[in-house]
């Protein structure tokens, strides 16, 4: 599964940075050039909602590495630039303007842009989408005066933007249309639990609301209204309600799209010498059994890694365990698995509020999600064996037990 030379990448995120890496460590020779409509080189996503939102980070320390050390890689890194389609017949990329680009190999790594909501108001200068570096150290200039923010939606993303906000001491709401935080935690009971912490620490959650509009004096913000005609008093806003895959250019191509690039377990697309990973990639989770697209970083970083590697030559099906971390306020939340894939069960141990809580998800009596807060690496590894092997829960009495491992609950293969 060599690339064939040259590879061309689309998208200039956390996937592309992690594929460059491991194809030029494993001894791949061939050219490469990513075309990025940022104006930034590859960056890692996660501090943009915690330090540097906060002002506690410089943006430019989230670079995965400068433009120079690129060039020592040999990579050509051609930023702001956009593409407009794919021509797999012509194997060719042609990019706004009209350039076409040739290419041997295609990696499309563009991962995704955030959904807005089409609410009067919401082209305000102070209300944004919160997706780039150049969204965090916007958002972090008009919070220093704003005093009041406003965040819609109440998802991981929203979650931790609006924990950041309140820890500078902005007066914060959130509005999330569903009855729960953070949902895709997938246990109403642990929903809960996260929703206590934001509201210990003064953050006013409107849950079941929505928006009727986003309310002005002149071209300033100054709050919001409700559908069930609550008003909020806000000067800046931000909307984090889900992210769409970033698949428009592709129209046209015959490159199969659903929900992201649907690709099989080396992360090929439905043509030939095309490949999509990061945000952007539907592909078949062999660990859980279902089609997946998932939008975190450390997803990226692996599939980069994965794809890189197979592109030098080492090519081998891709059976990472998900896994992730969420920082909010001082708690330091981690999702394994597939909590929110749907189960048939989850069992909690201890609490958010201690400090310290396991969360099983099972469904067909095998395990196939966790969620972890102060465990210990030795736990976290255990489970990551436990949910790649999928062996058949065998002890459902001391499932809820402190202190019984969790191998010890399930069959051996």
């Amino acid at each position: 599964m060599a690339a064939k030379d040259p590879i061309v990448v689309v998208g200039g995120g956390r996937a592309a940075a992690s594929l460059v890496d491991a194809y030029r460590e494993g001894g791949g020779e061939a050219l490469i050039t990513i075309l990025s409509a940022e104006s930034h080189p590859p960056y890692n996503r996660p501090p943009l909602s915690k330090f540097i939102l906060r002002g506690e980070m410089p943006p430019e320390d989230a670079y995965v590495h400068t433009p120079e050390e690129y060039e020592e890689q040999l990579v050509e890194l051609r930023l702001e630039t956009l593409v407009e389609s794919v021509d797999p017949d012509a194997h060719t990329v042609t990019l706004a303007g009209g350039e076409a680009v040739p290419y041997g190999t295609l990696v499309i790594a563009s991962g995704a842009h955030p959904r807005t909501l089409p609410l009067p108001g919401i082209d305000l200068p102070a209300v944004h989408t919160f997706r780039t570096l150049d969204d965090s150290t916007t958002v972090h200039a008009e919070a220093l005066e704003a005093h009041k923010a406003l965040v819609v939606g109440g998802s991981f993303i929203g979650s931790e933007v609006a924990a950041s906000l309140r820890m500078m001491g902005l007066e914060v709401t959130i509005v999330e249309r569903g009855e729960r935080l953070v949902p895709q935690l997938g246990s109403p009971e642990l929903s809960d639990q996260v929703a206590d912490l934001y509201r210990e620490q003064g953050v006013e959650l409107l849950l079941g609301e929505q928006l009727e509009e986003l309310k002005a004096n002149g071209q300033m913000l100054v709050g919001a209204r409700t559908k069930s005609g609550i008003d909020i008093e806000a000067f800046v806003a931000v909307v984090g309600v889900g992210v769409e895959p970033e698949v428009g250019f592709l129209e046209g191509s015959g490159i199969d799209v659903d929900n992201g690039i649907l690709v099989d377990d080396h992360f090929r697309a439905s043509v030939a010498d095309v490949y999509a990973i990061g945000d952007v990639a539907r592909f078949q989770d062999v660990v859980v059994g279902r089609p997946r697209r998932i939008e975190h970083w450390s997803n990226a970083n692996a599939q980069g890694i994965h794809l890189g590697q197979s592109l030098a030559g080492k090519s081998t099906p891709f059976e990472h365990v998900a896994a992730f971390f969420t920082k909010m306020f001082d708690l330091q939340l981690q999702v394994l698995g597939d909590p929110d894939g749907g189960v048939d069960e989850v069992v909690l141990r201890g609490t958010i509020a201690s400090g310290n809580l396991l969360g099983l998800y099972l469904r067909d009596e095998r395990l196939v999600g966790a969620v972890l807060v102060g465990q210990t690496g030795d736990m976290v590894e255990e489970l990551t064996g436990l949910l790649r092997e999928q062996p058949q829960l065998s002890d459902r009495s001391h499932l809820a037990t402190d202190g019984v491992r969790p191998s010890a609950l399930f069959a051996a293969v």
